[in-house]
């Protein structure tokens, strides 16, 4: 009976080492993908296959986002307007953050690659998106608008303000205020980065000719991403996550196997 016990506490290890593993190959996925976009085409661009342009945004038609947020200042100038709603959820291992709701919203706009002007047939890329911040086709670095929706109670007053309650901080995943079950005193928040006309981006897909120009476009074969915002950074920071994950996936394997070893024993 023991030993039953034993491994099947070996078998959870692994099981948790495997769910790491398989985030991280997740966020490599999303790695690659940030070095096709930093790859930019500088030649003249030739249609019939992938290409990736870059430069300013030029808006024909504004993104209409399903919410704004409390501080917006409209989205006449919006070629891409992502936002999420966030709740810190609370369980018996402390609280985190998740998001509740969120949204893609695109314009139609195009985007001068130096001497090129190309439209972006970027609509596919608001379908099915939970998270923009969290997209495989989606590079917006961190959100540009983060606000409470509600009051700040003292104490959390005191922890964001120094920057250790907020979703970056020392004690992010701790919540000092009441909560019951998975409700906590924590307002949610909103949180949203919008791309406006004459922001730089960068842009992968499939490069077409029609008779009014080059069309970027997203096929089955080839995606279509976009990123704006430091994309260096960005992939800086995937590249700790994906180490970081490796490393909690070699670790739990390792007590997995040890404590298998142990059982047998």
């Amino acid at each position: 009976m023991v030993r039953l016990f034993v491994l099947a506490v070996a078998a959870g290890f692994m099981l948790f080492g495997w769910m790491a593993l398989s985030s991280a190959r997740e966020l490599r996925d999303r790695q690659a993908t940030i070095d096709e976009l930093e790859s930019t085409d500088e030649g003249r661009l030739e249609p019939g296959g992938e290409a990736t342009i870059s430069g300013p945004v030029s808006v024909v038609e504004p993104a209409s986002p399903e919410r704004t947020g409390p501080e917006s200042n409209g989205t006449d100038s919006a070629a891409l307007w992502a936002w999420r709603h966030r709740r810190k959820d609370g369980s018996g291992n402390g609280s985190q953050w998740r998001t509740v709701d969120g949204e893609l919203a695109v314009g139609e706009f195009t985007v001068d690659h130096g001497w090129d002007r190309v439209h972006v047939d970027a609509a596919p890329l608001s379908a099915k998106v939970d998270d923009p911040f969290d997209s495989s086709q989606s590079f917006l670095d961190e959100p540009e608008t983060d606000v409470y929706l509600g009051e700040l109670d003292p104490i959390n007053r005191f922890l964001e303000r120094h920057g250790f309650a907020d979703e970056g901080g020392i004690v992010s995943d701790v919540e000092v205020t009441f909560s019951v079950g998975r409700k906590t005193t924590m307002p949610d928040k909103y949180q949203a980065t919008v791309v406006r006309d004459g922001d730089e981006v960068i842009v992968h897909g499939e490069l077409i000719e029609t008779a009014d120009g080059y069309v970027l476009r997203g096929t089955d074969e080839t995606p279509l991403s976009i990123a704006a915002g430091d994309i260096q950074n960005q992939e800086e920071q995937l590249r700790s996550e994906v180490r970081m994950r490796k490393a909690v996936s070699g670790v739990l394997f390792g007590l997995g196997v040890l404590v298998a070893i142990l059982g047998v024993l």
